[in-house]
């Protein structure tokens, strides 16, 4: 009776919707998790405006868990309030992307959240971009980089507008159509030159692995540990590019390992 009642069930996997749908092999890609409603979490919690150190740390802190569990990815580019982690030749879940999405999704968010204690959830949705060749991963990074240089400025602009007064709306009307250079002389007005604020603000921060040696029992021994890189270059730049593809041979080198 028991046994015939189970197989009364055995058509309802056939209705999990696209639990098999998977990124293409040996296809290279992007997991992108952006914060859940940051705006209002940071000043729910008080956060300093326009940026946050200890806040971006509670991202790095969070990124760094991918590496400690396991997970391995090529690297990671925190920028605002993204995490965006590459996976080359190697992926977790054979690349089912629902697991993917939601496994890697949940353990930042939780790592977040323990992060910043402060009694508040964090949560990050997810989504994934393939990129085709090396190129195509430095002209996402450089993209995700340009965006961030995008929203500094305008952070900046709007959160010193609010501190000597200005409210929202008049703060929306006051910097509509304003471009780059305007912008900067607007702050410049106010004391602040967005050229020279931390650079990490301006161009996010990068983690990956990287390869070290040291000395024991007169032997040379080689150890890998998880670097954080704060001072970005532009990664359109000669030192950027550089940058980016010896992290990434460094991580097909670990894969061989």
């Amino acid at each position: 009776m028991q046994e015939s009642s189970s197989n009364k069930y055995k058509h309802l996997p056939k209705h999990e919707i696209f639990s098999k749908t998977c990124i293409p092999p040996e296809t290279s890609f992007f997991l992108r998790l952006d914060g859940w409603k940051f705006k209002k979490l940071s000043e729910t919690i008080k956060a300093e405006k326009p940026f946050d150190k200890e806040f971006t740390k509670c991202l790095v802190s969070s990124g760094k868990t991918l590496f400690e569990e396991g997970f391995n990815p090529a690297l990671i580019y925190v920028v605002s309030d993204e995490l965006n982690i590459l996976f080359l030749n190697a992926a977790p879940f054979r690349r089912r992307i629902e697991k993917v999405n939601s496994v890697l999704a949940s353990l930042i968010s939780s790592a977040f959240t323990l992060c910043l204690k402060k009694e508040k959830i964090a949560a990050f949705d997810s989504r994934i971009v393939t990129v085709s060749s090396d190129e195509k991963i430095i002209e996402y990074l450089a993209w995700r980089q340009m965006n961030a240089w995008r929203n500094h400025n305008n952070a900046y602009a709007y959160w010193i507008l609010r501190k000597i007064g200005y409210a929202p709306s008049e703060i929306s009307k006051r910097l509509r159509g304003l471009k780059t250079e305007e912008l900067h002389q607007l702050m410049f007005e106010h004391g602040v030159n967005l050229a020279r604020t931390p650079q990490w603000q301006r161009r996010g921060i990068l983690l990956y692995k990287q390869l070290f040696t040291r000395k024991s029992h007169n032997q040379v021994v080689k150890r890998w540990r998880i670097n954080e890189k704060w001072d970005l270059p532009l990664f359109t730049s000669k030192d950027g590019i550089k940058l980016i593809k010896g992290i990434l041979e460094l991580a097909r080198q670990k894969r061989k390992e």
